[in-house]
């Protein structure tokens, strides 16, 4: 049996000395070297100019006070840390009804967990507790969904080195989770809810621009929240074009600032009707709807679907139906600049045509 060979600071593959910090500890093993505060920092790379170039970023980022701890003591911090962190620089510019499903991780039992020591066992234990707890398939995907993302960022942007079980290659997810939905208004409805809307003594009584803001819903299809963050400066008659600087997507918003989507001509109509219904001309900064804050908007809308009789039916269900609506008129390309979406998977969990308009297309 042969011995392992000793570590030299000499490449046997070059016969030249290593640089200073790096050390040859076998076969496509060299060890970087670095001690910062009296904190040592280690690292080992498959080549010599690997280990080169990772003491020359320690150098660098100890200079200006941006070294991570070394990785044997960032193996010690917990999911608590890291989602606390991720909470902090990616979502600081989000409101608290934004953050998703952050806090429900951190109050978790993964969010107690250390990073270098939590397993596959670990995750299905979390799966399935969610499950027997009641929560609906799609959420406990969308929790995982979220871990395995802030794992990866981590790894990316922090210095970690944490293996992902969350991911999907190694947690299975619930089956039947990813079931789209495909609730499309039925003959009669969209007047049914326009009706029940606009009713004196129904429950937006108080908000006479439900009925604008479901008329425009079901043209544009935008989200709710990005619906009634627009003012009347948003909105850019000439180039039809409305300016959304509250998105779904923030990296977008932080990066390219504010989204610019085409105005369909249902939209412009709209739009131009409820400025003549108007007695005075608003002023740019005014919000265009004015139905209440989003959630207690949400609970409302259900109410009034029901009292209307229009069953299963959720105001984001408005959505797919223009996405719907458009596509017979517009290429995926086209139509996910109008609806905002990031992609062509995206798009097609929205995208619910009639079987019939899809035949007379063909010839």
């Amino acid at each position: 049996m042969s011995k392992a060979p000793k570590e030299t600071n000499k490449d046997p593959v070059t016969g030249k000395p290593l640089p200073k910090g790096v050390w040859y500890r076998g076969p496509g093993q060299y060890q970087a070297r670095k001690m910062v505060d009296g904190k040592r920092h280690r690292e080992t790379f498959a080549t010599a100019s690997l280990a080169r170039r990772w003491l020359m970023d320690v150098r660098a980022k100890a200079h200006v006070g941006q070294l991570e701890p070394p990785a044997s003591q960032r193996n010690q911090i917990t999911f608590r840390e890291l989602f606390e962190r991720y909470g902090r620089e990616r979502m600081a510019d989000r409101d608290a009804d934004r953050r998703g499903h952050l806090p429900s991780l951190l109050a978790s039992r993964i969010a107690d967990l250390k990073i270098g020591k939590w397993t596959n066992g670990d995750v299905r234990v979390f799966r399935d507790t969610m499950l027997t707890d009641g929560l609906a398939k799609g959420t406990v995907v969308k929790r995982l969904n979220l871990i395995a993302a802030i794992v990866e960022y981590a790894n990316s942007e922090w210095d970690t080195d944490i293996v992902n079980h969350a991911s999907a290659k190694r947690t299975k997810r619930p089956e039947g989770a990813d079931r789209k939905r495909n609730r499309r208004l039925h003959d009669g409805e969209e007047e049914l809810l326009l009706q029940a809307a606009a009713d004196p003594n129904g429950v937006f009584r108080h908000h006479s621009d439900v009925v604008w803001l479901i008329r425009w819903s079901i043209e544009q299809g935008c989200r709710l929240s990005e619906s009634i963050s627009l003012r009347w400066n948003d909105i850019n008659f000439a180039r039809q074009t409305i300016s959304l600087a509250r998105v779904k997507n923030d990296r977008h918003r932080d990066e390219l600032g504010p989204e610019i989507r085409p105005m369909t001509k249902g939209a412009q109509r709209v739009l131009t009707a409820k400025l003549d219904a108007m007695e005075t001309k608003p002023d740019g900064d005014q919000h265009i709807f004015s139905v209440g804050e989003r959630k207690v908007f949400s609970v409302l809308f259900g109410r009034m679907t029901r009292q209307a009789g229009v069953t299963d039916m959720t105001f984001h269900d408005l959505r797919h139906e223009a996405t719907s609506r458009l596509a017979r008129y517009l290429n995926p390309i086209e139509l996910t600049r109008v609806t905002g979406h990031r992609d062509l998977k995206s798009l097609s969990r929205y995208y619910q045509p009639v079987p019939a308009d899809i035949a007379n297309k063909t010839k």
